[in-house]
């Protein structure tokens, strides 16, 4: 039996009675987390986005935690196209449990010719924010996910940790299919502009785990403004020449230099004497006359 052909895509979130299925799916479509447990016989949420450019229903089946209802379980895995595999934490037997329940996934996806690559299947440890009661440790986990060829992620409903990660990480898994959260109540993608105008002169940042940025060490183009010798190609002198004669250039312009001051005294005395003699010869010439 193949999953129905519908815009709908289901997800199915298996796992032992109390390890926290209806608290992971609850936070991540309402975004509320209850500390009180209700056990859940199988319900389905809603949650609208964006498939291939098509608005798209994911359809999130809770299943029920107890071994009382074989045929529902396997009927949700028959029509599921993705699954979630939930354990606590805090407890080694609900990582137990969920062996036989991905050996059934394998076999009836497998009835429906499909690859164990084709399948997207994430295991997820729940409730990390109890870590004083811890069981699992984080690297069991990590083994288990490279054995079984699946993805592997902590999270915590209560603190609101990497629930909406898991989601997206499953979902890029399927390799047929491109999802994006990013819309609106109709599904339809809300579109982002980018803020610079212009990026060839910004340096790309990289993020660390911890949130630090680093910046990339790659060369990019300067956006300083060019100098005066690149702008116009040549070089201007160092040193201002005015008739001849060096001017210290560290000495305003509207100063005259001494040794010219004194050539012009010189002059002007000159000047002084020649007037002086040409005075006295006029009057020579009038005595003799």
């Amino acid at each position: 039996m193949m999953p129905e052909q519908s815009n709908d895509y289901r997800i199915v979130v298996l796992g032992s009675a109390g390890v926290g299925k209806t608290s992971c799916v609850l936070r991540f479509v309402k975004g509320q987390f209850r500390d009180s447990y209700i056990p859940t016989v199988e319900d389905t949420y809603r949650q609208v986005v964006n498939c291939n450019k098509q608005i798209t229903t994911l359809q999130i089946t809770d299943t029920t935690g107890t071994h009382s209802f074989p045929a529902m379980q396997r009927l949700s895995i028959q029509k599921g196209h993705a699954f979630m595999l939930l354990y606590s934490i805090t407890s080694k037997q609900t990582l137990e449990d969920l062996k036989p329940i991905y050996q059934q996934i394998r076999e009836i996806k497998g009835e429906q010719s499909q690859s164990p690559q084709d399948v997207p299947i994430m295991l997820i440890g729940c409730k990390s924010d109890d870590t004083a009661c811890r069981e699992v440790s984080e690297n069991i986990g990590k083994f288990l996910a490279q054995h079984w060829q699946c993805a592997f992620i902590e999270t915590s409903a209560k603190q609101n940790s990497n629930i909406r990660e898991a989601f997206q990480e499953l979902l890029k898994l399927d390799k047929k299919r491109q999802f994006n959260f990013n819309v609106d109540q109709d599904g339809h993608i809300i579109e982002t502009t980018a803020t610079n105008n212009d990026n060839s002169s910004i340096s790309p940042v990289k993020t660390t785990g911890g949130g630090g940025a680093i910046s990339n060490t790659s060369t990019t183009t300067s956006s300083r403004s060019p100098s005066v010798t690149e702008a116009s190609g040549t070089t201007r002198p160092t040193t201002p020449i005015l008739n001849n004669r060096t001017i210290n250039v560290n000495k305003k312009i509207s100063h005259t230099p001494d040794n010219i001051t004194d050539e012009l005294a010189r002059k002007k005395s000159a000047k002084k004497v020649l007037s002086i003699s040409s005075t006295n010869t006029s009057k020579r010439k009038c005595s003799i006359m």
